[in-house]
């Protein structure tokens, strides 16, 4: 009686993709071209599970000696050749003319060793070598017999192939398979990417999309792609922003799970705004995370310094987390994973995302900045966190785009800055363009950068035309100079 059982993958992160593990029995294809670290992905799901003491089988049709393969494998932490002294893990190379008989003979001295070492899972790396011989007929023919002969077995059954994304996804193997799996490691940009995707996975729930990872070590290091839970209703209470003005603008201040988009031109303030944000919070006893894609740590803490914030003092007393990222080796999966790692050790109340226009460099084709604003700031608003992304827009002065990357629809509330001329001298402006569930100020307001920070002004009720850039006095205003001639 074949009794189905949840079994770990062995693979780092491979378990929160697939939910909890592997089914046992079942037939998973791992599929990818050279290189990309199918055999890695093997050995290391055998080496681990038999560290749990499964009984685990190798078959390869590689005419390597078991010293080459030593010699490889043994950089990784998880390949010990004293479990395959136990006798846990058993090598069983195919004889090149052993394949050369035919499928029968091939299915036979596979099944050969199986009614001795009773395995509870096998790998068989590569299946594309033991076929490469055979014509179209034979290969398909090949397929159906192995793999009627692996429901019979009662084990996890891995099988490693080389194959392109589209070759996978339209070869017989992947139809007869209970589960596919592929790897890539595409070039994205200046750099190369690695990511895993499950295709297929028969009778269980899986992430879907792709997932990075990276080769350590330890092997395979997978990072999930972040799925949070449907958005929750926002908790209808306002948090002061602790910033003179913008709380009078904002009706009270933020909502509480809503997502804010702070948009302007260099210089305009928003990281200082930002930080400002975040020390209040901090100050009102809410943990806060300030995640930057501009400015490093050093740099933001002697600059929130001048303004006579002390971030280090915030940060030893557990009240701040600064999260930096060198934008040139980025992944976004693993690191949209450590906000979240820290946000909940933190138990953050506050988090901003600063510079989000430069993830653009790091994500990949496609996965666009809206999507990825708009799963960042789904789980934030899901842990009823105050989340503010700032962007940078190319405009000096006026704006024909609040982002120029479609993030704006996925937020709460937007609060647009630039600079305006008043007299051949320039001005900063602030202005509430949108803010969901709320009344808000409509006006546009000058604010000022001093030694405390950010201070808002009063509203420009003399001039028309700001939002442009190019401000003429109010026709009101306009005859009561005349007159004054």
């Amino acid at each position: 009686m074949v009794v189905m059982k949840q079994v770990i993958s062995g693979i780092s992160g491979l378990d929160e993709i697939l939910g909890e593990g592997f089914t046992r029995p079942s037939t998973v294809l791992i599929g990818g071209i050279m290189g990309t670290g199918k055999t890695t992905f093997a050995m290391q799901s055998l080496f681990n599970a038999a560290r749990e003491d499964e009984v685990c089988m190798y078959i390869t049709a590689i005419s390597e000696p078991i010293a080459m393969i030593n010699n490889f494998m043994s950089r990784f932490s998880f390949y010990s050749i004293s479990l395959m002294g136990k006798g846990n893990v058993k090598y069983v190379p195919l004889d090149p003319e052993q394949i050369k008989k035919g499928t029968s003979a091939i299915i036979q001295e596979i099944e050969r060793n199986i009614e001795i070492i009773k395995p509870d899972r096998i790998v068989i790396d590569p299946v594309n070598v033991v076929t490469s011989w055979m014509d179209e007929s034979e290969k398909r023919e090949f397929y159906y017999n192995l793999f009627n002969k692996m429901k019979g077995w009662n084990s996890l059954v891995l099988i490693t192939g080389e194959f392109s994304y589209e070759n996978i996804l339209n070869d017989e193997i992947s139809y007869i398979a209970d589960g596919v799996i592929f790897l890539s490691n595409d070039q994205l940009r200046d750099k190369r990417a690695r990511h895993l995707e499950v295709l297929k996975m028969r009778g269980q729930k899986y992430l879907s999309g792709k997932h990075s990872f990276e080769i350590t070590d330890d092997g395979l290091k997978i990072y999930p792609s972040l799925h949070p839970d449907m958005r929750k209703p926002l908790a209808y209470e306002h948090v002061p922003t602790g910033i003179k003005g913008l709380d009078k603008m904002t009706n009270g201040g933020f909502i509480r799970g809503s997502t804010v988009l702070l948009s302007g031109g260099s210089g305009t303030g928003k990281t200082l705004i930002g930080l400002q944000f975040i020390v209040n919070g901090a100050k009102m006893g809410e943990p806060g995370v300030f995640v930057s894609f501009e400015e490093d740590p050093v740099l933001l803490r002697n600059n929130a310094a001048s303004f006579g914030c002390n971030l280090e003092k915030l940060e030893a007393d557990g009240l701040l987390k600064i999260i930096y990222s060198n934008l040139s080796q980025l992944e976004v999966n693993k690191m949209a994973l450590e906000i979240k790692d820290i946000v909940e050790e933190l138990d953050a109340k506050r988090v901003v995302i600063d510079g989000v226009n430069n993830l653009r460099v790091a994500l990949l084709d496609d996965l666009s900045m809206s999507e990825y604003a708009s799963i960042l700031s789904r789980y934030f608003s899901s842990r009823n966190i105050i989340s503010l992304f700032t962007n940078e827009t190319s405009e000096l002065m006026g704006s024909s785009s609040i982002t120029g990357n479609g993030s704006s629809v996925v937020m709460d509330s937007i609060i647009l800055l630039r600079y305006v001329e008043i007299q051949s001298e320039m001005k900063k402006t602030i202005s509430v363009l949108k803010m969901r569930g709320s009344n808000h100020d409509k006006e546009i307001r000058e604010f000022v950068i001093n030694k405390k920070g950010i201070e808002i002004k009063l509203p420009f009720t003399e001039y028309s035309g700001l939002m442009s850039g190019n401000p003429v006095k109010t026709p009101s205003q306009a005859f009561v100079e005349a007159f004054k001639k």
